[in-house]
């Protein structure tokens, strides 16, 4: 006797029966919207409390204030009148969409939030994206929907504070943030197309079930087919939803990071052994990325400027070693021209004066820049020149001359017009953004000084400004803040605390390549413990690391030294170039502050002027 195959498995709770459907889908309606939606949207609001007083804790300010405990009461009021509204009317508004009304109101309540946690940092508002986010299940016309009304919200939010809180507004901020959110809104808005179409298949395979629901056992075969697709498709949904994720948690890293590893790579790979196809492609990747970022650095300090928080912090400067290094620095931008690069300093010229020498030294760096872009062949040359003394300053003049193309008399102004250029075709051949010079007059201006120009057509420039600069008061306390030379007269001993394995392989070989010494640590709680064992001549500091941050790391080293009566100088070297992040470095008792990406040149330079050894000369490639 054959065998008798055993009946196929059926799930008890499924039907194709329309009519218990609809109670299925009016129940899951139900559940969605009166306890699903209004459970979300009450644990948005206690996150925002959270963030909300955490802000305020350390802010430093009586806690807890006022108006915090009125933010936190709106929030947590709001979300419980919603959701017992939205229990005792649903189904009960006839055509009006209730749940959608609340989902618009809350909006207005996050522009709340959003005003009091943005006093600290503008890139709160991205939390508006979440309200797009939590609509790509809806659907893709939804989503794009609240895109549309969170960046419109944003931007008359903005206008509310341009009319009440005019020293709130930050257009300049505002609008790039607005556009980000639009861009990234629209991105989220798209992978709700993947769950619309994942909704259509189900309907048709219900629709072709119910169709085929008499002959079942004789289409098992096609409905085992349907249920892959509907499987592949469902795999297709959550790798798209990993996608969004991995997306967004990119978008939030720093771009200086990544940065870091492109340009210190292809610099490290432009000081190995290539053929000349291969030193050619590298040579145009690593002028295109330091293109980006200066044009990322141009704009972030004009914007500074522009809205008024760039502030000056002097120190006791070795000017002579700031005009070399600055030189030294443009070297490896004129190293493919025929152009000499030499300065001048005057030999009565104080050890030491009182200056920013970040700005200064970025002030002289574009002025040099600006001269061997425009400049084919001949020479370009820095020269400072003491216009007078008085007691206890000095007045000096810089002066940077070229050989270059010269500027039109009647272009001599706009040349420091932000985004401008002397030669503006379509035709030009000196590319960049033309923030270089206005970056150059604003800073000489926050200086108490003034840019000048004189230039001849076809005969070169001479870019000049003057500013008055005290004489350092203490020259022999200043320089206890230079380390000394590695007592053994040898290259320095360096401990690089950082976390992120690229730039550990990156900076790590940078230092080697000097010739220095290096020890590697993952974490602030190990750089404590090695500062603790070994007294090195130089500490480069991540400031944002597991276990223990490099914030407080150097303010542990520091305490320790106190002890011992020895200092070690810490330099930090991070990824953070926002307003204020240099002097929340300075604060914690760090000695310099470098920014990632970084170059060779400009960690030969600061290894040099804190360790007071000379570097070896690098290959100019």
């Amino acid at each position: 006797m054959a065998a008798i195959a055993p009946e196929p498995h059926i799930d008890a709770s499924f039907t194709l029966d329309a009519a218990q459907l609809a109670q299925r889908r009016a129940a899951s309606a139900r559940r969605v919207h009166t306890v699903q939606i209004p459970a979300i949207r009450a644990c948005g609001f206690v996150i925002l409390c959270v963030l909300a007083v955490l802000q305020d804790l350390r802010s430093g300010d009586p806690f807890p204030p006022q108006h915090l405990l009125d933010l936190l009461t709106l929030n947590l009021v709001y979300a419980a009148a919603s959701w017992v509204i939205l229990r005792a009317t649903h189904g009960r508004t006839g055509r009006i969409d209730l749940s959608l009304v609340w989902m618009h109101l809350d909006v207005l309540v996050w522009l709340a939030n959003l005003h009091h946690l943005e006093q600290s940092h503008l890139f709160f508002a991205y939390l508006l994206l979440m309200r797009v986010a939590d609509q790509v299940g809806f659907g893709f016309w939804r989503a794009i929907y609240f895109n549309h009304v969170v960046v419109v919200a944003y931007l008359g939010y903005a206008g509310w504070l341009t009319v009440f809180e005019p020293a709130q507004a930050h257009w300049t901020d505002r609008l790039p943030i607005a556009v980000i959110i639009y861009l990234l809104g629209t991105y989220l808005s798209f992978t709700g197309l993947v769950i619309e179409r994942i909704r259509v298949r189900m309907r048709q395979s219900v629709r072709t079930a119910r169709e085929l629901v008499e002959r079942l056992e004789q289409k098992t075969q096609a409905l085992e087919l349907q249920a892959a697709q509907l499987d592949h498709a469902r795999l297709q949904a959550e790798q798209a939803n990993v996608a969004k994720s991995q997306f967004l948690a990119v978008i939030s890293h720093e771009i200086r990071t990544p940065m870091n590893g492109i340009l210190g790579t292809t610099e490290l790979l432009l000081g190995s052994t290539l053929t000349a196809h291969q030193m050619h492609y590298a040579k145009t990747a690593y002028r295109s990325a330091t293109a980006l970022l200066a044009l990322i650095d141009d704009v972030l300090d004009l914007s500074r400027i522009e809205a008024g928080k760039l502030t000056l912090h002097t120190a006791s400067v070795d000017l002579r070693a700031l005009v070399t290094e600055a030189i030294d620095l443009m070297a490896t931008v004129a190293r493919d021209k025929p152009v000499t690069l030499s300065c001048t300093v005057p030999p009565d010229l104080p050890p030491r004066m009182e200056a920013d020498p970040v700005r200064l030294r970025q002030l002289l760096v574009n002025l040099l820049h600006n001269a061997v872009k425009f400049t084919e062949r001949g020479s370009v040359r820095l020269k400072v020149d003491i216009v007078h003394e008085v007691p206890g300053a000095l007045r000096l003049r810089f002066a940077v001359r070229d050989t270059g193309i010269g500027i039109a008399p009647d272009q001599l102004e706009s040349v420091f017009d932000a985004f401008t250029q002397a030669d503006a075709s379509s035709t030009r051949r000196h590319g960049g953004s033309g923030l270089g010079l206005a970056i150059v007059k604003e800073l000489a201006k926050i200086m108490g000084g003034e840019v000048k120009v004189d230039s001849t057509l076809g005969a070169g420039s001479n870019f000049s400004f003057e500013v008055s600069l005290a004489k350092s008061a203490d020259v022999a306390a200043s320089a206890e803040l230079v380390p000394r030379r590695s007592e053994a007269g040898l290259s320095a001993y360096v401990l690089l605390v950082e976390d992120d394995a690229v730039n550990q392989m990156v900076v790590g070989e940078m230092l080697k390549r000097l010739g220095c010494t290096v020890d590697l640590v993952n974490d602030g709680a190990a750089a404590y413990a090695a500062a603790l064992a070994v007294r090195y001549d130089m500490v480069l500091m991540d400031c944002h690391m597991p276990v223990m941050d490099g914030y407080e790391a150097t303010r542990h080293i520091r305490t320790g030294e106190q002890a011992r009566g020895t200092r070690m100088p810490i330099i930090a070297l991070t990824a953070d170039a926002l307003a204020g992040d240099r002097e929340r470095c300075l604060q914690c008792g760090m000695d310099d502050y470098l920014t990632k990406p970084i170059s060779g040149a400009v960690l030969a330079a600061a290894v040099e002027r804190w360790t007071g050894q000379r570097t070896p000369p690098q290959s100019q490639w």
